[in-house]
Formats: structure tokens, C-alpha cells, sequence
């Protein structure tokens, strides 16, 4: 029942936006009672928080292939395929446009948990002494979304590999010269 619900959630999201959006619509689409969903998510914004973060945890998820370049690669380039997808980026368009109280606090959530998976990869990296221990994770996070996210919401220019390598090698570059 709870895959139906957050499957018909992203559904409904990316066929009709965040405006469009109801417990009848999900709730018919997951073929459950809309009961059902409200006494598992007390509201729509907490039931779209799930959605997200079981979207991204599925999508992307936190490699460990045993070097810090190849597991940036992986986790940087799993968000540059899910914003490869129109509807996708549609959708992150209108959470960003939205300035309802309720969806700021989830932003705010969905983001530490989508950078707490880049942490494990910075610690272990730390961890295996490819990265001094003083390193800010937040600053790595940053150096290397920043150019992904731009090019996906502001400029529409291609996310490609060369991009994220870049992106990557500028990261480090800093790092390690701080």
C-alpha cells in the first residue's frame, strides 16, 4: 500500500504539478481509500516530503565503489539523469516558486537528507585518506551542485559528463589548495 501511495503521488506530481495535486487524485491512482493515506500522512505536504526523499534514496543512492572521484561521479551523475527528465525538473520548478510554509520546512528536510548521503561519501573518503579530516562537506556538496543545478534551473545548457568532471576536479582543486 505505501509503494502504491508514494508511486501515485510521483505520478500525479509530474503529470500535474504540485497545483494539481490531491489526496482524491493519489488516492484513486494507488487504488486505496483516501482514508488510508490520511492515517498514514497526517497531510500532502508530508506525504510529497516521503515521496521525494523514497524517489532520490531509489534513484540515488550513496556509492561506495572505493574511491571518492568514482563515488562522486556515480552520486552526481544519478541527479544529473533524474534531471534529464523534464517533468522532473518541471516539478523542482514549482517547489522552488512556492513560498507555502509548509513546503519550505520540507525543502529544508529533503535537502539534509540528500546532503547527509553526500557526508557518508565525504567521511569515508576522509576515512580511506583521500580527504583531510578538516574537510566541510558542505562546501564539496556545493562546489559540485552548484554548476548542475544552474545549468538545470537558470542557463538550460547540456549536464553532461564533461560537466560533472569538471565540476569535480574544480571541487577538489579547491580542497585540497585550501
Amino acid at each position: 500500500m505505501r509503494r502504491a501511495v508514494l508511486s501515485a503521488t510521483a505520478e500525479e506530481v509530474l503529470a500535474h504539478g504540485l497545483e494539481g495535486l490531491s489526496v482524491t487524485a493519489i488516492a484513486r491512482r494507488a487504488q486505496v481509500h483516501h482514508t488510508t493515506i490520511y492515517r498514514r500522512w497526517p497531510d500532502i505536504s508530508a506525504l510529497l516530503l516521503e515521496t521525494a526523499i523514497e524517489i532520490t534514496r531509489a534513484r540515488m543512492p550513496a556509492p561506495d565503489l572505493g574511491a571518492l572521484r568514482a563515488d562522486l561521479a556515480a552520486y552526481f551523475g544519478a541527479l544529473i539523469q533524474l534531471l534529464s527528465d523534464g517533468r522532473v525538473v518541471a516539478v523542482v520548478r514549482s517547489l522552488l516558486a512556492t513560498s507555502e510554509p509548509a513546503l519550505e520546512e520540507l525543502r529544508h528536510r529533503y535537502w539534509q537528507e540528500r546532503f547527509g548521503v553526500v557526508e557518508t561519501i565525504i567521511a569515508r573518503a576522509v576515512a580511506r585518506g583521500e580527504l583531510p579530516q578538516e574537510t566541510e562537506p558542505w562546501r564539496l556538496i556545493e562546489l559540485i551542485a552548484g554548476p548542475i543545478w544552474m545549468r538545470t534551473l537558470l542557463t538550460g545548457l547540456p549536464c553532461d559528463a564533461e560537466l560533472l568532471a569538471r565540476a569535480i576536479d574544480d571541487a577538489l582543486r579547491a580542497l585540497v589548495a585550501l
